[in-house]
């Protein structure tokens, strides 16, 4: 998958913006606040997802703006196709100018990987945003499981609404089989859907983080269930995974009925990534997390490609920061047969890119482009400044 050209008016501080960017690196480079990232949002928001940052979406328009226009054209494996967003009073969606209902009628149409430093949170933050990454990558890949998940969080909000009315009404504790078997059984759907994404996942993610470190480091991740002892294990739909998830359940009843909330589930586990058998977000150096973040991404992306046929669109926001000459190499010259953009700050962490375009941009305008092999005096620059 390429994105021939990105146009964009009244888009955040970008008033009016187009580039053409080519079919491997594109570098978007300039200082802090004048609009790479919203040029990197802003193709992700053709994926079907809300953006990656927090905000409204008046806070997507240019604040002396009433609407905002975003329009693509991208080519497939099969065609070239073309898909707008329109922001203003409501928003609206045309792929190939047939109108759209929803934002989410876009997703599997064209597809695209995001990292951001927000994304850092996965190697050393809450296993509330490690959940969100697989359910969201899960869920590109196989559309029924987010109707899994919709489900099970709806019969979760029952079940803990309940637990909190037991000791008032102790009648209501007949009723609370129904809802543990329900969980039991979505749970258990979602358990094999996760490890099984996971199992892929790192396998493609190691090999990454290997060239990443220059095959000095071992990278690896592992599904931490708060249900299951043994989740290798649990990887067809079957009676007994039901029966050992609802007796989990019943078990931990009288200590969820004084706490007020479910204890144990799909909501409570977590995904493990280790470096050289160490956990990451205990003993990872901040070059180390990032370097796995962004194995992590990039496997996300390589797997979509073996099941979609696709090759999504690498969006890389600040990814050069702490990273060493050898892992910045890596980025900008061994990801092969995708598409990538990366922000950066300074131009010159990008010194070493073999082919691409660069685009810079300074207050909300693309004020330069041009093709990449560096030219002979950047490259000159570059040692004087060394």
């Amino acid at each position: 998958m390429v994105l021939k050209k990105l146009t964009l008016k009244n888009y955040r501080n970008l008033l009016s913006a187009q580039i053409e960017p080519c079919g491997n690196v594109n570098i978007i480079y300039g200082d802090n606040a004048q609009g790479k990232t919203n040029l990197i949002e802003a193709i992700w928001l053709f994926t079907g997802n809300n953006s990656f940052r927090a905000g409204k979406t008046s806070e997507l328009i240019h604040f002396e703006q009433q609407a905002a226009e975003l329009s693509i054209l991208f080519e497939d494996s099969e065609r070239e196709q073309q898909a707008k967003i329109k922001l203003g009073t409501k928003k609206e969606y045309f792929l190939n100018q047939v109108p759209l209902k929803k934002a989410s009628e876009m997703t599997g149409n064209f597809y695209a990987v995001i990292f951001s430093p927000v994304d850092l949170s996965l190697a050393d933050g809450s296993p509330k945003n490690r959940r969100k990454f697989l359910d969201a990558a899960i869920s590109q890949l196989t559309p029924q499981y987010s109707g899994y998940l919709e489900q099970y969080e709806r019969v979760l909000e029952q079940r803990n609404a309940l637990l909190k009315d037991l000791y008032r009404f102790p009648a209501l504790r007949d009723t609370i089989d129904i809802w543990d078997l329900q969980l039991a059984k979505l749970g258990t759907i979602l358990s094999i859907y996760r490890n099984d994404y996971v199992k892929k996942l790192s396998k493609l993610s190691e090999k990454i983080y290997f060239g990443l470190s220059s095959e000095s480091e071992k990278f690896s991740m592992c599904y931490r269930s708060s249900v299951f002892d043994q989740i290798e294990t649990v990887d067809h739909y079957e009676d007994c995974h039901i029966q050992a998830y609802f007796e989990l359940l019943q078990k931990n009843l009288e200590q969820d009925t004084k706490y007020g909330f479910t204890s144990v589930g799909i909501h409570r586990d977590d995904l493990e990534l280790m470096i050289d058998h160490l956990p990451v977000r205990s003993y990872g150096s901040r070059g180390q997390i990032r370097s796995s973040v962004l194995a992590l991404k990039l496997g996300e992306a390589e797997l979509l490609k073996r099941v979609t046929g696709e090759n999504p669109i690498m969006l890389l926001d600040d990814v050069m920061s702490e990273l060493d000459n050898k892992r910045q190499d890596y980025i900008l010259n061994h990801v092969k047969d995708k598409q990538v953009f990366i922000t950066c700050c300074d131009m010159f962490n990008t010194i070493s890119l073999q082919e691409g375009k660069v685009f810079h941009v300074e207050n909300g305008s693309i004020l330069s482009e041009r093709s990449h092999g560096l030219a002979e005096e950047d490259r000159n620059v570059s040692a004087f400044r060394q």
